[in-house]
């Protein structure tokens, strides 16, 4: 099997912030993944309380636009990508096939279902996984999954359906790879950019988010519409909902406080760079922050876990346990709503320090 020696394997907790910092570390730029997510921006919250998907519950996306981690790096630091959707998963193919054989690793975008290496509880369909492809033969290729510990052989059998599944939100026959890094990364520079646009992006101005549906305000939308699940929803509707919404929350790939620990490490990183109290000061409250998203995920699956399984043993548990179930899901709203208020206040200091930040020295 082909192999490109030098390329380092590292799991991560995002899988395209994960994926980024492997590829930049193999061209030489040694940065590690919290400065990724933060220069790319990656924390978001949109609350789409008119869409619905995946389960009767509203779509809720706390995480940035797949891909714009790379754009978001690429316009900041400079750092040129190779950035393409190829119209065949075989021309995509050729390309990364002679990438690989020039010792250039490729990052693609997956359905994770496919990726058979990882544990069978991991086997669902998410379209918009990033994996890096580093080695190859005939039949299978090399893989760097930020989620698993080992490195990964994946046949090319398993690879083609995941990179071309035309589902929702994925990025069919995406291909990536460095193609040039600058002499020079003021990272100072991009920093600055980078907490100027997370602040805006949690924050826009009420114009832009005239609906509560974007950042913060959003937030404290979902925590408002929380009242109503006991109203609309019954049975292993509201259980699956509620678990789902919880689950969401945390897992790798998505947000809530996994995302906001990751802000915290990199508001914590830029701190040092610039030597400046209050951006530790800022990643400490992030950091605590995060911790109460986590703890607002348990107590959330602790209820939706209560509820039964069986729709035909639901108003028999409700008549009993209904009153609980209620004054549970207000007390999850108005916490919820405390981290909107947080929030707010946390990401408006942000951008105050960013704009008092110096970016002359690299």
């Amino acid at each position: 099997m082909k192999t490109i020696n030098n390329f380092k394997h590292q799991v991560a907790s995002h899988c395209e912030s994960g994926s980024i910092r492997n590829l930049l570390k193999y061209s030489g730029v040694d940065v590690s993944e919290a400065l990724v997510f933060g220069i790319g921006s990656g924390i978001d919250f949109i609350y789409l309380s008119f869409l619905k998907l995946f389960s009767p519950f509203p779509i809720i996306i706390t995480r940035s636009k797949m891909g714009s981690l790379f754009k978001n790096i690429e316009k900041t630091c400079g750092i040129k990508f190779y950035y393409k959707k190829l119209s065949t998963t075989n021309k995509a193919l050729e390309i990364a096939n002679r990438k690989i054989d020039s010792d250039i690793p490729v990052a693609v975008c997956v359905d994770m279902f496919y990726m058979k290496y990882l544990p069978s509880f991991m086997h669902i369909h998410v379209p918009f996984h990033f994996i890096v492809l580093f080695g190859r033969d005939e039949k299978s290729y090399m893989v760097s999954d930020p989620y698993y510990q080992n490195i990964g052989n994946l046949s090319i059998e398993n690879l083609k359906p995941a990179m071309s599944t035309h589902a929702l939100f994925s990025n069919d026959n995406l291909l990536v790879y460095v193609e040039q890094i600058p002499e020079n990364i003021n990272w100072k520079k991009a920093i600055i950019s980078a907490l100027k646009k997370t602040a805006t992006k949690m924050e826009p101005p009420r114009f832009i988010n005239a609906f509560s549906i974007l950042g913060v305000e959003a937030i404290k939308l979902f925590a408002k519409k929380m009242l109503d699940w006991p109203k609309k929803f019954k049975g292993l509707t509201l259980r699956e909902g509620i678990l789902f919404t919880a689950t969401g929350f945390e897992e790798q790939g998505t947000g809530g406080g996994a995302f906001r620990l990751i802000y915290g490490a990199f508001l914590q990183e830029a701190s040092n760079i610039f030597n400046s109290e209050e951006l530790g000061e800022l990643a400490y409250r992030m950091v605590e922050n995060g911790k109460e998203w986590r703890e607002c995920s348990r107590e959330l699956i602790k209820i939706g876990k209560q509820i039964p399984r069986i729709d035909e043993e639901y108003p028999d548990w409700y008549s009993k346990n209904g009153n609980i179930l209620v004054d549970s899901i207000k007390e999850m709203s108005k916490r919820y709503e405390e981290r909107s208020d947080f929030e707010k206040k946390l990401f408006r200091d942000l951008k105050k320090v960013a704009g008092n930040l110096k970016e002359s020295d690299h």
